[in-house]
């Protein structure tokens, strides 16, 4: 009889048979994660010399009429909009992922649908997860935030940059996340359907994950399909494979990004009920060593897209930047979510905490373009990871060396710090508090500037 770990590795190189670059989004829930939090990861996969650097955008109300410009059309202003921390395609207006002040937390992946697709006169997906963290106070209310502004406006327009490198069209699915549940939103075109995860875990990739079992929907998703041919009858309608697009040759493989999805989810379920911070991390480098399918000389030689994803001549993109929003309930609104950040690809990188409702991230870290520069922290990251490519598997392990005793400490001294703060905000001195978080921020930003 073959072993597990055997059976397991085929099923992954079947999976990867075709090179393909992909997003990932995964998501714990409370019965999951060892200390009852709800907790969301990505990898944001980019073209890679566009940076990714890290913004925070205080509270703010506005006056009737105002306007927000987004990446390309510009949409009325909301009353107020709430703190929050993105992770900024440097030239867009929105973000591959963040989190805002009440422990919110979205992340997007495209997907590619049989729905027609518009260019430059609509909200990028990008555009929709800001806007999403600006507007809402739970997952659900940022989940309908966005379904309003995507049937009033659509979703179109090039997501990458002019001239720069290709074109890229695309629609796009969501996991958003509070401390206390998850929605999975997945659109085509105006048309969305929404599901609730209130336990277990989750995982979206480049491909549509909502079947037969939805919570909301929009009015007319089944009746458009069968209208279009695409299904029968509303009793055979299936939302992924009659409104996917799986031939398209922008489609990418969708074996390859099933697989990817299935992978992050069996990472979950292996640590089921003990899920961390750390763990997820784990996953967000994983290359799939241990397994037929690891990389022969390198990660970044690999014939295969892995999670974390490295350019090379079979693939374009790479993993440009990924979170980790730990969302806990129960908690003072100071310390109730926490944002692990990590530039370029986090196995040759370091994820450092932040905090919001008063600490604030170092203004430099929101520094970058398509151009190096010395001053910004996505550079100096980016550089120790296409220094690492020359020579992954002599170069990896020293600087794990350096990171992984980074990563601990900070989450050792995190411990105490949170302990050290509570008692303070419990004795009505927050400004102390806030005051010790921000030290703590401001000394792991200079340690990893170091460190780069």
């Amino acid at each position: 009889m073959r072993p597990k770990h055997f059976q397991v590795s085929l099923v992954w190189l079947a999976g990867f048979a075709a090179a393909a670059h992909a997003c990932d989004t995964w998501v714990a829930l409370r019965d999951a994660t060892a200390d009852r939090s709800v907790i969301l990861a990505k990898n944001s996969d980019r073209p890679p010399m566009e940076a990714q650097p890290l913004v925070q955008v205080s509270r703010g109300k506005h006056q009737l009429g105002a306007t927000v410009k987004c990446t390309y059309i510009t949409i009325p202003q909301a009353a107020e909009t709430y703190e929050h921390i993105g992770s900024k395609i440097w030239w867009a207006f929105g973000y591959e992922h963040g989190m805002n002040e009440h422990g919110v937390a979205i992340g997007n992946e495209a997907v590619w649908s049989k729905e027609p697709y518009q260019w430059g006169d609509g909200l990028l997906g990008m555009d929709l997860v800001r806007l999403g963290l600006e507007r809402g106070k739970t997952a659900y209310e940022a989940m309908h935030v966005m379904v309003e502004l995507l049937v009033k406006y659509g979703q179109s327009g090039d997501c990458e940059r002019d001239g720069e490198w290709g074109k890229a069209n695309y629609h796009n699915s969501f996991l958003i996340a509070d401390p206390t549940e998850a929605w999975v939103l997945e659109t085509a075109g105006r048309y969305w359907v929404a599901k609730r995860i209130t336990h277990g875990v989750y995982s979206i990739s480049n491909i549509y994950s909502i079947e037969k079992d939805w919570d909301e929907a929009h009015p007319g998703l089944v009746e458009h399909a069968v209208e279009m041919g695409w299904t029968k009858s509303a009793q055979t309608f299936n939302f992924s494979r009659d409104y996917g697009d799986y031939w398209r040759k922008d489609s990418k493989d969708p074996g390859n990004m099933q697989i990817r999805r299935n992978m992050s989810l069996a990472c979950l379920r292996k640590d089921f009920a003990q899920v961390t911070p750390a763990s997820m991390m784990k996953i967000s480098r994983s290359h799939l060593e241990g397994t037929l399918v690891e990389p022969r000389w390198g990660a970044s030689e690999s014939f295969w897209s892995t999670p974390c994803l490295h350019d090379s001549a079979r693939n374009g993109y790479h993993s440009a930047a990924s979170i980790v929003a730990h969302l806990r309930a129960g908690m003072p609104a100071l310390l109730r979510q926490v944002y692990w950040a990590s530039f370029s690809n986090p196995c040759s990188n370091v994820f450092k905490p932040f905090y919001l409702n008063g600490p604030k991230i170092p203004a430099n870290y929101g520094a970058g373009t398509s151009t190096y520069s010395g001053d910004s922290p996505w550079w100096l990251a980016n550089r120790v990871k296409l220094l690492c490519d020359l020579n992954h598997n002599a170069l990896a392990p020293a600087i794990r060396g350096v990171f992984d005793l980074t990563e601990r400490s900070a989450m050792e001294r995190q411990n105490r710090l949170e302990a050290e703060a509570r008692k303070l905000i419990e004795a009505g001195r927050e400004a102390e508090a806030v005051k010790r978080l921000q030290e703590f921020i401001d000394g792991n930003c200079a340690r990893a500037d170091k460190e780069y």
